[in-house]
């Protein structure tokens, strides 16, 4: 039976009634808890703070929304690092599907905006608790658990602290439980048989998770996936070559979904800054100090990832200690991610980095904590189900939550009367008095709920009480997390003071956001900004932007604006607006340089490097000037005058973001430079005919002309982009079909117990 005839038959049956029931108890917690963010009521509205979730997702999307309700597919983005391969920065997400329906719906609902992006990070919230719920029910064979699991995670300290703010990690990790439940069913519904069309389902949720735009997440995903499907053959006794048949099954058809955007990502990684990052900075994760967020949230950081609740951890070692199915197993995947989290810290993320493929792509080690807080999620379910399948003393849980009810109280009790005996009360330690009291609280109502009547885990009081618990608890903690009380509709996102007089100027031109315009904002209106906050940026940009003399750098990317509060520049300018920002202590301008730089340009005289270093070098000689010398990486075949011409002319006619269209008229033989960055899937044609481009001054695009009148184009068709959508189209038919031909495919792996 494939998963499409298992949801069929759900839809169905009258018995899963209970089912339904948990949704819609899941859907209305949901709509409580974000009912702020989506009230029509001015008044009561909240919305997540700017930053890293505007700056980055809202802005980027905004161009993506903007070219694909226009028909376009946005493979180069000019508007920001003075262009780079939108379709390529990972973040972008530019084919994630949930990302494609939201734009759809919006064009019908109000455009596309700050609202509209923040909407689409809720309703994955409500995605992941259905998925959480859906996984946990089928593996206990509990509703309750099934609940329970579903809320601890999706209103715990992680998914409710930073994962909205950086939208892509996010929406990456709501795959997980399809992902596990593929295999679940795969390896569970017929004894001795591998039922193959349940690897589709694992197979499109890793895709999805690709597509969301999050790396790092999916990469634990996959590991994660890698021990799962071990240990289901291992419990199973399944033969053991259909564990390598299972992972090459899932991870083939998962990536090859999202070849169309891991493809252009891979091409653009070695390109990046990221490519360049030591050890020291990529092992970076939780110090020691963070594992008492466990028990005391919002003490030593202002998020708590690692909190999934008092109770949840009261079930996760019951599911321990009475050994339900799979819950060693995870257990000991919690344990190595906590482990992992704390970076270099530990000896595990040396290893790892040393062994593991991809491990020195990513920083940021604390991110485990998404493997910790599913995990943990995990195990309180299937606590729940041990409560309810089996009648055991619990005289020993009692035990230590007493114990661990009377040392909370002391540490309460000891840290407000050292604080009454100072004048000066540290901040920190009051956020321990309140948290110390508060876990004890919570310790007491689980030593009754749990402890004193779980045994009456098959009563309906009983399931009600438990859900109360364990909602006051996440939900009392995070229900504050990021929000700010400031509509979504009305953020404006920059000052149009300083705005308003660059938009008014429509030629070609860049700017330097770096201060005053900020962020990703360049995509969002449509201002050329050689800046952004992208993690990911090449390393070209980077190049200019740390060795290079301002001056040059402006002159090399054809900048025309600056927005910084400095008075004076580098470069005669004239400061053409001005605005005094609450909250900063200085003003911040927009100044207008003198010079009058061009985005493309004739040289006729060469100097040639060997690399990019030496051209850096030669490019912080003050006596060079690059409007009359090319420093290139090879000399071309060209008869070039001893004497430059002036009598030139370069213009650019058609300019869009993958395509543009230059005139050019020389009266020598001569380099063609273009202030666009020379990198893969840019093709160059002179009056029609294909020409290999020239790298110049260790990143720009240059082209040999000859002597006459030619038209230059210049077209972004990456061989990376078609090669994935080919592979991507054939990875979606291909799941497709071990779906709809699931039995016959699932005879041929027939096998027995026992394996050999």
């Amino acid at each position: 039976m494939s998963w499409i005839e298992t949801a069929q038959g759900w839809l169905k049956e009258k018995p899963r009634r209970a089912d339904w029931a948990a949704v819609l108890f899941l859907s209305v917690i949901w709509l409580f808890y974000f009912w702020r963010a989506i009230t029509g009521d001015p008044l009561h509205q909240v919305s997540y703070p700017e930053g890293d979730f505007s700056g980055q997702f809202v802005a980027f999307s905004a161009y993506q929304a903007d070219r694909l309700l226009g028909g376009e597919i946005p493979l180069w983005n000019p508007y920001n690092y003075a262009g780079h391969p939108f379709i390529a920065d990972t973040q972008a997400a530019v084919f994630y599907p949930p990302r494609l329906i939201a734009i759809l719906i919006s064009n019908f609902t109000g455009g596309w905006g700050y609202a509209a992006v923040q909407a689409e990070a809720i309703a994955h919230f409500w995605l992941v608790s259905i998925w959480m719920y859906l996984f946990v029910r089928t593996v206990t064979k509990s509703s309750l658990g099934g609940l329970i699991s579903a809320i601890t995670l999706t209103y715990g300290g992680y998914l409710t602290g930073y994962p909205p703010l950086q939208l892509a990690l996010l929406e990456a990790g709501t795959w997980l439980p399809l992902c596990l439940l593929g295999v679940y069913r795969a390896t569970e519904d017929q004894p001795g048989r591998l039922t193959v069309g349940w690897l589709g389902l694992s197979a499109g949720g890793l895709g999805l998770s690709l597509l969301a735009g999050h790396p790092q997440t999916t990469w634990f995903i996959t590991f994660l996936l890698v021990a799962y499907i071990i240990h289901r053959v291992v419990r199973k006794e399944l033969k053991w070559w259909l564990a390598p048949i299972m992972m090459a099954a899932i991870f083939g058809l998962g990536y090859g979904l999202a070849a169309v955007q891991l493809l252009p990502g891979l091409e653009y990684l070695g390109r990046t800054v990221r490519a360049e990052l030591s050890f020291d900075a990529l092992s970076k994760g939780f110090p020691l100090r963070d594992l008492v967020i466990f028990v005391i949230p919002n003490v030593v950081t202002v998020w708590s990832p690692l909190y999934s609740g008092i109770a949840a951890l009261a079930l996760v070692g019951i599911a321990i200690w009475r050994k339900h199915e799979s819950a060693r197993f995870w257990g000991v995947t919690v344990l190595i991610a906590i482990i992992y989290s704390f970076g270099g810290a530990t000896i595990l993320y040396r290893i790892a980095y040393l062994l593991l493929p991809g491990c020195s792509w990513f920083h940021g080690q604390e991110r485990a904590a998404f493997i910790v807080a599913y995990g943990i999620a995990f195990l309180a379910g299937m606590g729940i189900a041990a409560l309810q399948k089996e009648q055991f003393e619990l005289k020993i849980v009692r035990r230590i939550l007493a114990i661990c009810a009377i040392i909370a109280a002391a540490a309460a009790l000891e840290s407000f009367i050292l604080s009454r005996f100072f004048e000066e009360i540290d901040t920190s330690r009051t956020s321990i008095i309140s948290g110390a009291i508060f876990l004890t609280l919570l310790l007491v109502a689980t030593w009754a709920v749990i402890g004193r009547w779980g045994n009456q885990a098959q009563k309906g009081w009983w399931a009600a009480a438990i859900m109360a618990l364990v909602v006051f608890d996440v939900v009392s903690l995070t229900w504050y997390t990021n929000w700010e009380a400031f509509p979504a509709g009305e953020r404006e996102l920059i000052v149009h003071d300083l705005v308003d007089p660059v938009l008014e100027d429509h030629s070609l031109f860049r700017v330097d956001g770096r201060l005053g315009l900020a962020g990703n904002y360049g995509s969002m209106f449509g201002i050329q900004d050689i800046r952004g906050i992208s993690p990911l940026r090449l390393q070209a940009l980077d190049d200019y932007i740390t060795t290079l003399p301002e001056y040059r750098l402006y002159q090399l990317l054809g900048v025309r604006y600056v927005f910084t509060d400095w008075d004076q520049l580098e470069v005669p300018s004239t400061t053409i607006a001005e605005k005094q920002t609450l909250g900063y202590p200085t003003t911040w301008k927009v100044h207008e340089l003198e010079p009058d730089y061009p985005r493309a340009w004739m040289t006729y005289q060469i100097l040639e490097v060997a690399d990019d270093s030496a051209a850096l070098g030669w490019l912080n000689e003050p006596a060079l000037d690059p409007f009359t010398t090319a420093i290139l990486n090879e000399t071309p075949a060209l008869d070039l005058p001893e004497t430059a011409p002036t009598d030139w002319s370069v213009t650019i006619t058609d300019y869009q973001p993958e395509l543009i269209e230059i005139e050019v008229e020389t009266p020598e033989d001569g380099i063609l430079i273009v202030s666009e960055w020379d990198y893969p899937g840019w093709q160059a044609s002179v009056d029609g005919e294909k020409v290999d481009m020239l790298r110049a001054f260790a990143g720009l695009r240059a082209l040999p002309i000859r002597t006459g009148d030619h038209e230059i184009t210049f077209t972004y068709r990456p061989v990376s982009v078609r090669l994935g959508a080919v592979i991507s189209g054939l990875a979606l038919v291909i799941i497709v079909g071990i779906t709809v031909f699931s039995k016959r495919l699932s005879a041929i792996f027939e096998g027995q117990k026992h394996a050999v």
